[in-house]
C-alpha cells in the first residue's frame, strides 16, 4: 500500500485540482459545451494541471538522478545551475527581442534554454578537469557559484531591456503555468519523454554510483559515458520545462530526498517514486497558488521556495 500511495495521490491532484482555483467549478457544467465552466476546464484548468504534473515529474526524476551522479543529497538542477542557465538562454533572447513565428516561438525559447543548461554543465566539468580530485561537495558548490553569476548576468539583462520584457522576465522568473489549450505540452514532450527515458534506462548504473564511484568502475559501468548522458538528459528535460515554466526550485532537491527516505535507495523503485511525488507536490503547490490568495494567484516559484527553503536548512 504504502509503494502505491505516491501515485494514488499523483492521479487523485490531476483529477481534482482542475476543479478548484479563484472559482470553483461544478462536475456538471465541465461537460456542457454551452457553459462558460467548459471552456475554463477544459482549455485553461485541464492543461495547466497537465503541465504541474509533468513538470514537478520532471523535476524530481533530474533531482534524483543527480543526487545519484553527486552523491550528495543537496544535489538538483536548480542548486547545480543548470535551472539557471536555462533560464538565462530564455532572458537573452528576451532581450534581443527575436522575432519569431508564434507556431515555433516555444521550440526557440527551449533551444535557447538547452544551450544555458549545456553552458552551466561545461563550467561544472571544467571544474572537475581542472580539479579531479576535489570533493564532491566542491562540485556543488562549484555549481552553486554559477547559478549566482546567471542570476547576476539576468538581473544585468533586466535592467537593459525595456519596461515591457522587464515585467514578463520578472514574472517569468518567479514560475507560472499560465498556459492555454495544449499546444505547449506537445512542444516540450519531444525533451522530457526522451530524458525520462535515458535516465530510467540508466537506473542500475545509478545505485551503482550512488554507492561508490570505484565500485561502479570494476562493476563494469563507463563513468565517463554515464555522466554524459545523464547531464544530457538532465538539460533536455530543463530546457523544455524552464523554458515554458520559468527557473522552479527545490521541486528536484524535496522529492528524491523524500522518496530515498521512505522507499530506499533502489532507482528502480525510487525512480517511479520520485515521478509521482514530484507531480503530486507541484499540483498542489498550483493548488495553493490558486486557493490562497483572495484575489489573483502567487507565482509557484515562490510557493516551492517557501516550502522548500526551510527543508533545504
Amino acid at each position: 500500500m504504502k509503494s502505491k500511495l505516491p501515485l494514488f495521490l499523483s492521479l487523485l491532484a490531476l483529477i481534482l485540482c482542475p476543479l478548484y482555483g479563484f472559482s470553483e467549478i461544478e462536475l456538471a457544467n465541465i461537460f456542457d459545451p454551452e457553459h462558460q465552466q467548459y471552456l475554463i476546464f477544459w482549455q485553461f484548468r485541464v492543461p495547466r494541471i497537465l503541465l504541474c504534473w509533468v513538470c514537478g515529474a520532471g523535476l524530481a526524476i533530474g533531482g534524483m538522478a543527480f543526487q545519484a551522479l553527486f552523491r550528495n543529497e543537496l544535489a538538483s538542477p536548480f542548486t547545480l545551475g543548470v535551472s539557471g542557465g536555462a533560464a538565462l538562454g530564455v532572458a537573452v533572447i528576451t532581450m534581443l527581442e527575436i522575432q519569431i513565428i508564434n507556431e515555433n516561438s516555444s521550440i526557440f525559447y527551449s533551444l535557447a534554454a538547452f544551450l544555458g543548461c549545456l553552458i552551466a554543465i561545461a563550467f561544472i566539468l571544467i571544474f572537475h578537469r581542472l580539479r579531479p580530485r576535489a570533493p564532491i561537495g566542491d562540485l556543488l558548490l562549484a555549481g552553486v557559484a554559477i547559478s549566482f553569476v546567471f542570476n547576476s548576468l539576468i538581473l544585468f539583462i533586466q535592467y537593459m531591456a525595456n519596461p515591457d520584457d522587464i515585467t514578463s522576465l520578472v514574472y517569468w522568473m518567479m514560475g507560472g503555468m499560465q498556459i492555454v489549450g495544449y499546444k505547449p505540452l506537445l512542444y516540450i514532450a519531444p525533451l522530457v519523454l526522451p530524458a525520462m527515458f535515458i535516465i530510467y534506462s540508466l537506473r542500475s548504473e545509478l545505485d551503482l554510483l550512488f554507492s561508490c564511484e570505484q565500485l561502479a568502475a570494476t562493476r563494469g559501468v563507463q563513468i565517463r559515458k554515464c555522466q554524459r548522458l545523464i547531464f544530457l538528459a538532465v538539460s533536455l528535460m530543463c530546457a523544455g520545462l524552464v523554458s515554458l515554466c520559468g527557473p522552479i526550485g527545490f521541486v528536484g532537491l524535496v522529492v528524491p530526498h523524500i522518496g530515498r527516505r521512505i522507499y530506499g535507495p533502489n532507482h528502480k523503485t525510487l525512480f517511479w517514486q520520485s515521478l509521482f511525488l514530484g507531480a503530486f507536490f507541484l499540483c498542489f503547490c498550483d493548488l495553493l497558488c490558486r486557493v490562497l490568495p483572495k484575489q489573483g494567484e502567487l507565482p509557484i516559484g515562490i510557493m516551492t521556495a517557501l516550502i522548500g527553503t526551510p527543508f533545504f536548512i
